[in-house]
């Protein structure tokens, strides 16, 4: 009997309603971007892949970056002293969103949702989660791309928008506007400039 109890307790837990990735309060944000706003941005080179994004003045990369590995594929968001603390890591099938210890995985053949990961135990996503939020590729007609988080076909969550010219964003979106922290990488001078947007 106790074996059966331990097993349904098993089972029910993959189900419970969890966020998707921690929320990252606007003070933390704040103090992060206050920190980083100043450091210098370019390109790193180096065996494990290439870097594109700010470096502290010890030269580590810190700050927003961008990372193209062989291991990890394409990798996005906020770097502390070389590790990704929050962003986007883009393979060839999955896509995952959030911290190291805290994402949510989404199958990028069809965009649904796969699992949520928190304290190295694979959460199934709740039937909700699953039909509001998708990870696209949406196109536009002027070139443009957006690739990331989405609800209802508008951009929402984290999310990169590619320019034609090769220039490219990363931040968090609300109902297709961005929202709060994020930073604009430009390609020919390799820069990335913070930028913050009201939440309306």
């Amino acid at each position: 009997m106790l074996a059966v109890f331990v097993i349904s307790m098993g089972a029910g837990a993959q189900f419970v309603k969890l966020d998707k990735y921690p929320s990252i309060p606007v003070e933390y944000e704040a103090a992060f971007v206050d920190q980083v706003t100043d450091y210098v941005s370019g390109v790193v080179n180096s065996l494990y892949g290439h870097y594109f994004g700010q470096l502290s003045p010890e030269g580590n990369v810190y700050g927003f970056g961008s990372y193209f590995t062989t291991q990890d594929g394409e990798v996005y968001g906020l770097y502390r002293n070389g590790n990704l603390a929050f962003g986007i890591k883009k393979g060839t099938d999955i896509a995952k969103v959030g911290t190291n210890d805290h994402y949510i995985a989404y199958d990028l053949h069809t965009g649904y949702p796969l699992y949520v990961m928190k304290d190295n135990t694979k959460y199934n996503p709740s039937t909700e989660m699953r039909e509001k939020n998708k990870f696209l590729v949406l196109k536009y007609p002027n070139g443009d791309e957006y690739v990331g988080e989405s609800s209802d076909n508008k951009r929402n969550g984290y999310g990169l928008y590619f320019y034609s010219n090769g220039d490219f964003y990363y931040g968090r979106y609300k109902d297709n506007k961005q929202a709060g922290y994020g930073a604009l990488f430009k390609q020919e001078s390799n820069t990335v400039t913070i930028q913050y947007w009201d939440e309306e």
